[in-house]
């Protein structure tokens, strides 16, 4: 073997081996090497829905649901008329009466609804904030004032540079949010490429009405976000980075200062707040498992739904699975939004939620 020949060999085997490096973290990140052991049961009825109800915000007070649908399969196939919406579940009703109602508003007309969020003001007027995937390639958070009966009309679209790949959104105020950017490029394939390189370069934004920053940043595939019930702390979990981060709010400015994070070793989405403070956060063991279903709906993924109990001063938190599903009952859960001792599990791509007993009982994953 001539030295050309040698250094090229060389060569090869090192980039095979960096290459080999890469595929095993982002294989481990998207939980391909995980193992379910054993599932955890609930005992759960089927609500039908449009195709994808992805997120589910729950107002306790008026014991309504609301609910961003969009049928995402005929979207990635080239369908972009499949026009989404926002419906509304009386939850006063028994739950075997429970169903979706519609009260999108006719504008815009292109709307394509991800993440959603309630703003409730101290005069009691409600607004919804929901994410919108346009078909034109132009992401906003759209404002909506909300009836008493749930019909939205359009308050005003927020377009902006910075909202790049809008995932989710928190309302802070009446026309104040912060949204989670899942990559930090609108580009597919360069998006692609920071999932396989583990890239921490998605950030999440602040908009106070009338401009928008960059609140937090180095994050990978920051997915669901929320606020506590003071407005003192915000959330956002990680799909990719695995992990619950916490960030001190200051009130008056919106500025944000990292407090901690939390290792939760699995595909974390959307996150909601409890009545007693407590985090029900959905999520994706095997996300190979997730971007299989969104191909395939016979491609089972499984769901898992994590109850986390936030440490309060002078003690710890814990956090554990309190339901935990092969993909049967439900593939991809998106989101678990509690309602007193039920919780209403959604999806990205099918056309159903479950409605579950919420256990209290915390397990190991």
């Amino acid at each position: 073997m001539s030295p050309l020949q040698r250094r090229l060999l060389i060569g090869f085997g090192l980039v095979l081996a960096v290459a080999s490096i890469f595929t095993w973290r982002f294989l481990a990140a998207m939980g391909y090497f995980t193992a379910i052991k054993q599932e955890v049961a609930a005992q759960c009825a089927v609500v039908p829905s449009p195709p994808g109800p992805e997120d589910i915000q729950v107002d306790r007070d008026a014991h309504q649901a609301f609910v961003a649908a969009s049928d995402r399969r005929a979207l990635m196939a080239g369908n972009k008329a499949a026009r989404g919406g926002v419906y509304v579940i009386d939850l006063s009703a028994p739950v075997a009466e429970w169903q979706l109602h519609p009260v999108t508003a006719a504008e815009p007309a292109d709307f394509h609804p991800h993440g959603l969020s309630l703003y409730k003001g101290a005069d009691g007027s409600r607004r919804l904030f929901v994410v919108n995937h346009r078909s034109d390639g132009v992401e906003s958070v759209d404002i909506f004032d909300v009836a008493g009966d749930g019909m939205l009309t359009l308050v005003r679209s927020v377009t902006d540079p910075l909202l790049v790949s809008p995932n989710d959104v928190v309302a802070v105020g009446p026309e104040s949010f912060y949204a989670t950017n899942d990559h930090g490029t609108a580009n597919k394939t360069e998006g692609m490429l920071e999932d396989f390189m583990l890239s921490r370069s998605a950030d999440f934004v602040y908009y106070d009405g009338s401009k928008m920053s960059i609140a937090g940043d180095r994050l990978l595939f920051p997915n669901g976000i929320n606020v506590s019930k003071d407005g003192k702390t915000i959330y956002v979990a990680e799909s990719l980075g695995l992990s619950l981060h916490l960030y001190d709010r200051n009130i008056a400015t919106g500025e944000l200062t990292p407090r901690d994070y939390t290792p939760m070793g699995t595909g974390l989405d959307n996150i909601d707040v409890a009545e007693d403070g407590s985090l029900l956060i959905a999520a994706h063991p095997k996300m190979t498992a997730f971007l299989a279903h969104a191909r395939d709906a016979s491609d089972l993924s499984p769901s898992q739904v994590i109850r986390v109990e936030l440490a309060k001063e002078g003690e710890g938190g814990r956090a554990g699975t309190i339901y935990l599903n092969l993909g049967q009952q439900i593939s991809g859960a998106t989101v678990a939004a509690g309602y007193g001792d039920l919780m209403l599990i959604g999806n990205a791509f099918d056309p159903n939620i479950l409605v579950c007993q919420q256990s209290r009982k915390i397990r190991a994953y």
